[in-house]
């Protein structure tokens, strides 16, 4: 009898432990690129590495409008070692259909002078209503790298409900 008890429990905490498994499947969301599409507000903070080896505290807040396709056009205020100026960015976005994903933008100054290129890796949560992101490479227009310590967060300008 405690043998028959013995098994019948272990077998009832396998189905459970499978069972309990399995749950989070049936309720997986699938992202896709045109459900992150929309208007979107972000900042960003860190520092970056200079190849002299300085580093410089960097701060930006923004927004952009990615389009169903992944193409993003916006603008962003940003203090470099607290020096302020305004920027545009243009690039692409890919969301795979676990909510990651990875952006490219390239940022250019008022005159319209290609500053850098960005590029992040990101994950989206709160249903596709926000993202955070480390940045991953920034290169400048002569081919300098910078060494990035920086992580921004995304909240989308209206939730998907009520775009």
């Amino acid at each position: 009898m405690k043998q028959t008890n013995r098994n019948l429990l272990s077998l009832l905490a396998i189905v459970t432990f499978f069972g309990m498994s399995m749950v989070p499947l049936a309720h997986a969301r699938i992202c896709s690129q045109a459900g992150s599409a929309g208007r979107w507000a972000f900042t960003v903070t860190g520092s970056v590495i200079l190849p002299t080896g300085g580093v410089v505290p960097v701060m930006q807040v923004g927004t952009f409008r990615e389009d169903r396709e992944g193409n993003i056009k916006g603008g962003q205020t940003r203090s470099l070692g607290g020096s302020v100026a305004k920027e545009t960015l243009t690039g692409t976005a890919t969301i795979n259909p676990d909510c990651t994903g990875t952006a490219t933008t390239a940022v250019y100054d008022d005159s319209g002078a290609l500053v850098r290129t960005t590029s992040v890796d990101f994950v989206l949560d709160d249903d596709g209503n926000h993202a955070r992101s480390i940045v991953t490479a920034i290169v400048l227009p002569d081919g300098t790298r910078l060494a990035p310590l920086l992580t921004l967060d995304y909240r989308r300008v209206f939730s998907k409900g009520s775009n």
